[in-house]
Parts: C-alpha cells; sequence; structure tokens
C-alpha cells in the first residue's frame, strides 16, 4: 500500500510538471495532445524505463540506434555526461532545435539526469506531445556509477546470476573509464570522454494518436 501511494504521488507531481511545462517560454500547443488519464496509464508502464546493465551493453556494442539525452543543466552537463550524449536541458525541451531527436521514430533515445525524476518529467512531457521512442535511464547517472563505474563485489556465497552481472559489470567499467572496477574510487570521478558528433536529426513519420484529444 505504501509502495502504490508513493507511485500515485510521483505520477501526481510529474502530471502537474507536465502541465507547467505548458507555460514554458518555447512551448507550441502540439496538434494532439493526449488526456491526462491516457498519460497515466503510460506512468504506471515500467517498458519506458532501461536499467545501467541494458543501456551499457547496448553502448558496448556500439547500438547505432541509440541517442542520449541529458535533461541536466548544461552546467551539470558541462561537468560529467554520459560519452555522446546531447545535452537537451528542460528549458530548451521544446525548442524546435531538438524536436529531430525526440520527435521520431527511428532511434531508441534515452532521457537521463542524475536520479530518476527529472528525467521521467521530460519522458511525461514528451509523451504528452505524442511522441514515440523515448525512455528514461533507471536510476539516472547516480545508479549508472554505482552500477556499472563501480559495482559492489558480491559475497563469497552469492548466485552465479550475480557473479556473472558483476562480472560483465567489472568489464563494462573498464571499458567506460580505462580502469578496472574499483580503481574509479567511491567518489565516482571517472575521466571524462570526448563526445561524440551528434547524429543526424531524423524527422519521424506522423502516426495516428491513441488515447484521445485534450
Amino acid at each position: 500500500m505504501k509502495t502504490n501511494l508513493k507511485e500515485k504521488i510521483i505520477f501526481a507531481l510529474l502530471l502537474i510538471g507536465g502541465i507547467a511545462a505548458i507555460f514554458m517560454p518555447n512551448y507550441k500547443k502540439h496538434p494532439k495532445v493526449l488526456r491526462s488519464e491516457f498519460l497515466l496509464q503510460e506512468l504506471n508502464k515500467k517498458e519506458r524505463y532501461i536499467s545501467a546493465d541494458e543501456l551499457a551493453k547496448s553502448l558496448i556494442e556500439k547500438d547505432p540506434s541509440i541517442i542520449l539525452i541529458d535533461v541536466r543543466s548544461k552546467e551539470d552537463y558541462g561537468h560529467f555526461t554520459l560519452d555522446g550524449a546531447i545535452n537537451v536541458p528542460m528549458e530548451d525541451l521544446l525548442k524546435d532545435d531538438y524536436l529531430g531527436y525526440l520527435d521520431q521514430d527511428v532511434y531508441k533515445t534515452v532521457l537521463f539526469s542524475n536520479g530518476t525524476s527529472l528525467a521521467d518529467e521530460a519522458w511525461m512531457i514528451m509523451k504528452s506531445h505524442a511522441y514515440e521512442g523515448n525512455y528514461v535511464l533507471k536510476g539516472g547517472l547516480n545508479n549508472w556509477f554505482k552500477t556499472i563505474i563501480d559495482p559492489q563485489k558480491p559475497s563469497e556465497i552469492a548466485e552465479m546470476p550475480e557473479r556473472e552481472a558483476y562480472e560483465f559489470r567489472r568489464g563494462a567499467s573498464m571499458f567506460f573509464t580505462g580502469v578496472s572496477a574499483g580503481g574509479v574510487g567511491s567518489s565516482g570521478a571517472a575521466p571524462k570522454k570526448a563526445k561524440a558528433a551528434p547524429r543526424p536529426m531524423v524527422k519521424r513519420k506522423k502516426k495516428a494518436v491513441s488515447g484521445g484529444c485534450g
């Protein structure tokens, strides 16, 4: 019961955040804005999340369908971000400059912030405008560091799946930082890599919108 109440509170806050986005300076009303009831149904679906392990695997395999979107401030982005990520701060989210990344159905766009809530809010704004192909990095950068960059070694009595997960994360840590797991330090001060050039923007083909108009 407590978990359900907590989730409802989070959903309500996200909904309020999405409504507040309407008053953002660069807001342009989409011709078909989804109903709030439909959005709440979508928020209840866990499929919008991608785990740190899933993202690490995709990046290691150089999956060309992945686009990383850092929705934090320019200052935070400048301090550290994931390699190849494009910075789209929340206040710029609805600018025409970025619609080619967020309003398309060619790539798998992964939104992330320090935790989950800010990226979740960005996802909801995109969803309310009927944009598809957007996902949220579960736990954000905080969980990325904890899980991938500096993974905790399992106990000696840990079962095989946990051991295998650790070995993957250990290798992933080496891939992303150039140092072995445990060598990064508790501060998470992994070296920052040069960011790759942004992919060409592809305007998605508009689809029929489900959920009704509001």
